[in-house]
């Protein structure tokens, strides 16, 4: 025993001459005590994050993090006058475990307070407010020696990832080997278990304490004065590895590649398992004391051991002059808590305090950007804008206008409720109304802005921009009444329900009355080249006065070969050729019965020639002017005077022209277009309709205003015609054919020069073939 005594107060010489304390404050009786309580340690806490990455992770050789960081005393709440050491914090940050001997903890054999664990909660993470501190064990399930605290000293602790496990320090237990051993222990919902010693592989006959458990349970990192590479006369760092096969902990090993002579204790291995912070007297640089150091785990040497880097010292303010040590980090890794005897700072309790170390944060604001703008031109347009937060249930409500074309709204971190999840998102409603367009609503899902370390950044709010398009493109459709066809054949399954154009073609017998004066031009004798004459008599084999294509005047210049075909099919009859003169004009005067005889000659002579009527059924007459002439004092009446008279008492030579030629006829004669704008009226400067048939342009309707409902429209291309049989598609039927349909589609031109098509139409066309039969007259004429 007294040995075991003599290595206690080694440990106390070392302790003071470094000016720290142990994980466990190693004491074994009370004047070791009372040496120790002149002492003073604080604990403290530290965010750090660096600034390329503000969800965490830490980067402490950043000078512009370093810049940034916030070193804060727990205070009053969390700090006593006794000592306070030791924090260890769970995964979720939310829960701070340390070391304390302040009132309330269990006393020891002297009736002192010992050593206990405490805890103290937040409500997150960041949170720098924390409810008052609780001793973690007050029932002492396993007895007052056995139990998670006792009547001993409780040293450093470190509860592992799954928030299940708690390894700690335990001084002069009955069941140690040692000062001060390494327990574990499990906790049940609630409750704790039993502290179970990590047994001799791990502790030994001398100082073991400050333990550091990885995320995955996997190691242990702990501090010793077992003796070392370097002697027993200081503190080092070793570590010991789960046997998976054996369930047991393997024998301990130095870390040496971190070591030195002096003080190397207080590991603390980060949640990546890579990154070990410790504090250190013996690495260069040293601002005084204890500083804190970290390292990484870079591979495997060839020895079997890990190879680590070279240990980086935190620059001030996280080190000082005074001594630090026990730093413990949440998974985020974004606060740092510790203890430091500094008094520099706020809140100073005495002795050894806890702090936290962070870089404050601030919310950035969320910016909405709304406009609202018409769905085809583009244009903005007016709009009441009414945004709702379904989270909150706040409604904002604003406008737009044709000046003031996008409003902003801004959501600060309010807008995302009373939950501190970084990841909330609001599914904001935005609604905007227009009369002329009604209303329409949008979904513009935010999120929750991130925090910033950076106050300049935090000036810069997220942004989003929301187009909600109102109104529509613009939309023609087409009126066609019902064809007359359609209405005659309702058992027709080709015209059943049909609305589109229905090209007819009708039988007609079409009466032209017959016109028997041939005009001539002033002074001239010469048949005038507008009547139609044919050059030689085998040009008239297939001519027929039921044929002749077009209309009267079409007719009326083949007078000649009527009458030439007239009086071949009928050989009796006889015509008289009368040629006469205006007797007005000089030239006509001058010409007198020469002209008038040369004019019936012609005649005669094309006759004879072309169509071989005999002479003898032709009689020639001339006179200076008509039996029955015109009005000699009209410039008209005088012109119908210049002329040869074919006279001639058949019926079958004189009878009107009868037209047999079928008709194409449209029904019905037109449609209408319906249109509509789409956009707002006054946003309109021009609007036209573009038909086509196949891909060849048809026609182009332009409208005559901006508002008419309807246009009508005559079946008509630009160059005045109809659909014809030619362009059938598809199978004929037996009186019913497919024809390539019209497409339309309406072009609206805004007044910002932009141009909006509606979707085109199809407007079917049908071909019909009929035997029906009717009878017209054609126009009766005497002049050209």
């Amino acid at each position: 025993m007294q040995t075991r005594r003599s290595r206690v107060q080694l440990v106390f010489l070392l302790l003071i001459a470094s000016t720290v304390v142990s994980g466990a404050h190693v004491r074994a009786n009370s004047s070791a005590g009372s040496e120790h309580a002149s002492v003073q340690r604080y604990l403290y806490a530290a965010t750090i994050l660096d600034d390329g990455d503000e969800e965490g992770g830490i980067d402490l050789t950043s000078p512009e993090v370093i810049k940034k960081i916030r070193i804060i005393n727990l205070g009053p709440v969390v700090n006593t006058p006794s000592l306070d050491y030791a924090p260890t914090v769970t995964a979720d940050g939310k829960t701070l475990y340390f070391v304390s001997d302040r009132p309330g903890s269990m006393p020891n054999k002297d009736g002192d307070p010992s050593h206990d664990f405490w805890a103290t909660k937040k409500l997150e993470n960041l949170d720098t407010n924390f409810f008052p501190p609780f001793n973690i064990d007050t029932i002492h399930a396993y007895g007052p020696e056995l139990s998670v605290n006792t009547i001993y000293n409780e040293g450093v602790a470190s509860i592992a990832a799954d928030r299940q496990t708690l390894v700690f320090t335990g001084c002069n237990r009955p069941d140690g080997f040692g000062d001060c051993d390494l327990y574990i222990v499990d906790i049940e919902g609630d409750k704790w278990g039993k502290p179970r010693n990590l047994g001799r592989q791990v502790n030994s006959e001398y100082w073991d304490s400050q333990p550091s458990i990885t995320s995955d349970k996997s190691r242990i990192y702990f501090a010793s004065n077992r003796p070392g590479p370097h002697g027993a006369k200081n503190i080092d760092i070793w570590y010991t590895d789960f046997d998976e096969e054996t369930n047991q902990w393997k024998p301990a090993q130095n870390l040496t590649a971190i070591n030195t002579d002096g003080v190397d204790w207080s590991p603390f291995i980060a949640p990546d398992n890579i990154t070990l912070f410790f504090a250190s007297n013996g690495h260069k640089p040293n601002i005084g004391g204890l500083d804190f150091y970290f390292v990484k785990k870079t591979g495997v040497g060839p020895d079997g051991k890990d190879t680590w880097s070279k240990p980086t010292h935190l620059p001030a303010p996280l080190n000082t002059t005074g001594d630090e040590s026990f730093l413990s980090m949440p998974a985020s890794g974004d606060v740092m808590y510790f203890a430091s005897t500094r008094k520099d700072l706020p809140g100073y309790q005495g002795k050894l305090d806890l702090f936290m170390a962070f870089v404050p944060t601030f919310f950035r604001a969320v910016q909405v950007r709304v406009q609202v703008i018409d769905e085809c031109s583009g244009e903005n347009i007016p709009a009441t804008l009414t945004l709702r937060n379904p989270l909150t249930g706040r409604v904002v409500r604003d406008s737009v206008t044709f000046t003031e074309k996008v409003k902003d709204f801004v959501f600060g971190n309010e807008a995302f409720g009373t939950s501190k999840d970084p990841n909330v998102t609001i599914d904001l409603e935005i609604e905007a109304s227009n009369p002329l367009y009604s209303s329409k609503k949008v979904i513009q899902r935010i999120a929750k802005p991130k925090i910033t370390r950076d106050r300049d950044a935090a000036a810069k709010p997220d942004e989003y921009d929301v187009v909600i398009r109102m109104g529509q493109r613009p939309v023609l459709d087409a009126d066609i009444a019902e064809s007359q066809y359609a209405k005659q054949n309702p058992n027709d399954p080709e015209m059943r329900n049909f609305r589109g154009l229905v090209m007819r073609q009708i039988a007609t017998i079409t009466l032209y009355p017959l016109l028997n004066y041939v005009f001539f031009d002033v002074g001239s004798s010469e048949i005038p080249k507008r009547y139609i004459l044919f050059r030689n008599p085998e040009q008239t084999q297939n001519f027929t006065d039921e044929r002749i294509p077009g209309g009267t005047l079409e007719k009326y210049y083949h007078i000649l070969n009527i009458f030439g075909y007239r009086l071949r099919k009928h050989p009796n009859a006889t015509i008289e050729i009368v040629g006469t003169t205006d007797d007005v004009n000089p030239e006509e005067k001058q010409g007198g019965l020469k002209l008038a005889e040369a004019r019936a000659r012609n005649v005669y002579n094309y006759f004879r020639d072309i169509w071989g009527i005999s002479e003898k059924r032709m009689k020639l007459t001339f006179l200076t002017r008509p039996k029955r002439p015109s009005n000699m004092k009209d410039t008209m009446g005088i012109e119908e005077n210049r002329r040869v008279e074919i006279l001639c008492e058949d019926w079958e030579i004189i009878k009107p022209i009868l037209d047999k030629d079928p008709k194409v006829v449209p029904q019905p004669e037109t449609m209408n277009f319906v249109l509509k704008n789409g956009i707002e009226d006054k946003l309109v400067a021009k609007r036209r309709i573009e038909i086509t048939r196949g891909d060849k342009q048809w026609k182009t309707i332009l409208t005559r205003g901006t508002t008419e409902p309807t246009v009508e429209w005559d079946w008509q291309s630009e160059d005045g015609v109809y659909p014809d049989s030619t362009s059938r598609i598809g199978q004929p039927g037996p009186k019913v054919s497919t024809l390539v349909p019209f497409s339309a589609k309406l072009v609206v031109t805004s007044t910002s020069g932009k141009e909006c098509e509606s979707d085109p139409i199809t407007i079917p066309v049908k071909y019909v073939s009929t035997a029906s039969l009717g009878a017209e007259y054609g126009e009766e004429k005497t002049l050209e």
